[in-house]
């Protein structure tokens, strides 16, 4: 396993939580006192979260190579993995859900201020303390995804299809402050400007646009190579229309205009218990991925 890319990783989530909790200099000031073993730590956590990632796509290619089902729809014994999947790391979901929620509270209450040294230790501890449970999140959520049988491709098409496309989550849900720390792709360095939840949506979407276009491009070219097969016309048409639209425009959300009667008639009967394992606080862990 690469170091320097688990230690890489590693650092955004530590500049992140430092940010989000407006304690930069006294975090760098312990971390250089104290913190040895407590980094340490982590970049070991990390590692065996990159680990489980590769293997992930060892075993099922990478999300890009994800290919939906060519006639639209989602197969039920899918939907089942896909649900197993989340139910399994459920637990670790909502312990970092709660921080964040905490943490996001104080931030809103203002209790961080410089003159207040009890709420900022306070501060320090939850935003560090959601560093090894966002490392355990990750590396259980994925080890759940291996149990299941289920490629990060095809988990993160059904999450968007399910959650963002049908049952209308917003793609920029999370806690109000920044937890990965600032590069080109994660720089949410302006969640305290009023037009903040805006700019989120929308480079959130740019992002959903990179990942998403390559698995329709995968779909639709295997409905063209498979001469003969029964694939509805009107069906094939839509893709090609929605491929067309998402390459127009790059903040588009997939099927933003509305689901394919193909692909809604395969979650339906589902639609409770997405509603139940959908977990706003947590979607911007979900979704803050490298383009794998």
């Amino acid at each position: 396993m690469n170091q320097t890319k688990a230690s890489s990783t590693t650092k955004k989530w530590l500049i992140g939580c430092g940010i989000g909790c407006g304690v930069v200099i006294l975090i760098v000031v312990i971390l250089l006192a104290s913190g040895y073993f407590f980094v340490k730590n982590i970049v070991d956590e990390f590692e065996d979260t990159e680990a489980m990632t590769e293997v992930l796509i060892e075993r099922f290619g990478r999300i890009s190579d994800f290919c939906p089902d060519p006639a639209g729809t989602i197969r039920p014994e899918r939907i089942e993995a896909f649900l197993s999947a989340r139910e399994t790391f459920a637990p670790i979901r909502e312990r970092i859900s709660k921080s964040l929620e905490t943490l996001s509270h104080k931030k809103d209450v203002g209790d961080i201020e410089v003159g207040k040294p009890k709420n900022v230790l306070t501060m320090m501890r939850l935003g560090f303390g959601i560093i090894p449970q966002t490392a355990e999140f990750i590396k259980t959520r994925n080890e759940a995804l291996l149990e299941a049988e289920m490629g990060l491709g095809e988990y993160y098409y059904i999450y968007v299809v399910a959650y963002y496309s049908w049952l209308e989550k917003n793609p920029e849900d999370g806690p109000g402050f920044q937890i990965v720390g600032p590069n080109e792709e994660d720089d949410f360095g302006y969640w305290d400007r009023e037009d903040s939840e805006e700019m989120r949506r929308e480079r959130m979407l740019r992002r959903l646009n990179r990942m998403l276009l390559p698995m329709l491009h995968n779909q639709l070219e295997k409905i063209n190579a498979e001469e003969g097969t029964e694939i509805s016309e009107d069906w094939q048409q839509k893709l090609e229309r929605e491929i067309d639209a998402l390459e127009q425009d790059r903040e588009r959300l997939l099927w933003q205009d509305g689901l394919p009667e193909v692909i809604e008639a395969s979650l339906r009967s589902y639609r409770v218990r997405l509603e139940a394992s959908y977990n706003p606080m947590t979607n911007l862990l979900e979704m803050v991925i490298e383009q794998r």
